[in-house]
């Protein structure tokens, strides 16, 4: 069914860096009000690249395992980002030290993938709402209430470019994979909820962007921007925050999990090499990995806007992963 594309496209971008809002701000907030015409710009290219992504794989059958490859790599960079917000959260809400609370949701993740994750397609529609709420309340209210902040910071070419195309580009990469599946046999049906699925996530995402722009320096160096924002507007909000980051964070951690073992097998292993990797910190991870994905990404992104590029060395591969 056409919603079934919509969420994995939806999903796929709202992820622990989204909530928490770290990886916002380093794509688009930082640069002001600017950035949120940035952020616009990225949220259609979402729209057209899950749009693409349920039509064909765009990769001819000698680049499919190289891309594969590249793909389990940004999972475990993508799960070392996820634990170390987990860890972060955990130390704010509870004390707990970022090597125990990292470890622990290692394990956690570990057992979830293991034998939960069937509970947690059963719910997550319901999660996906909570997340929903969460940013686009905390991100309206912010808005309304919060004083906005002057921000230094002019947009340089290269980094209008890299926020745009970089951000679409990894996080269509990231979603291709569950869009295809969900799309196969759909037709027209699959590809328009693919479409509407980027395009959403993209809104929530110019929202998100908007209200970190507004605050400022006051969130630059936070590890969870979003509930920085939340808990200067209401505690109550913060909390429901928390909670969305949480099972945002599981859920991707999840299935980030099941990609990286393509890299290093056992779900275990996988997951304690995350969790080692998770201590650098949320912030060491994003700000300088994230950019790093997004510029590879931008190969993988062109080619599939315009598959005719390869499609002539070739043809498409349309079986997918």
């Amino acid at each position: 069914m056409a919603w079934e594309s919509a969420i994995a496209a939806f999903a796929a971008v709202v992820g622990a860096g989204f909530v928490s809002g770290r990886e916002i701000w380093v794509f688009f907030a930082m640069h002001g009000a600017a950035g949120t015409l940035l952020a616009l710009g990225a949220a259609l290219l979402l729209g057209l690249g899950a749009w693409r992504t349920a039509q064909t794989a765009a990769f001819v059958p000698r680049v499919a395992p190289i891309w594969s490859a590249v793909i389990a790599a940004f999972s475990f960079v993508t799960l070392s980002a996820v634990l170390a917000a987990l860890a972060s959260l955990a130390h704010a809400r509870f004390g707990l030290s970022p090597v125990l609370g990292g470890a622990a949701a290692a394990t956690f993740t570990a057992i979830v993938q293991r034998h939960g994750t069937s509970a947690l397609r059963r719910w997550q529609g319901l999660m996906l709402l909570l997340v929903v709420l969460a940013v686009a309340v905390t991100a309206l209210l912010g808005v309304v209430r919060l004083p906005a902040e002057e921000l230094p910071h002019a947009v340089a070419p290269l980094q209008a470019i890299l926020a745009v195309f970089g951000y679409a580009a990894y996080n269509i990469a990231l979603a291709s994979d569950g869009v295809r599946r969900s799309a196969t046999g759909q037709g027209v049906r699959g590809q328009r909820g693919a479409l509407l699925g980027g395009l959403a996530a993209g809104l929530l995402l110019t929202l998100e962007a908007a209200v970190l722009a507004r605050s400022g320096m006051t969130v630059a160096g936070a590890d969870l921007p979003l509930r920085e924002i939340a808990l200067r507007v209401h505690g109550a909000l913060a909390l429901g925050v928390e909670l969305a980051i949480g099972l945002a964070s599981l859920s991707a951690a999840a299935s980030f999990l099941q990609a990286a073992t393509d890299l290093f097998g056992g779900v275990w292993t996988t997951a304690g090499l995350a969790w080692l990797a998770s201590m650098l910190g949320v912030q060491a991870i994003v700000d300088r990995a994230y950019p790093a994905m997004a510029l590879l990404a931008l190969i993988w992104l062109l080619a599939l806007v315009w598959p005719s590029a390869l499609a002539d060395r070739g043809g498409p591969n349309r079986q997918g992963r």
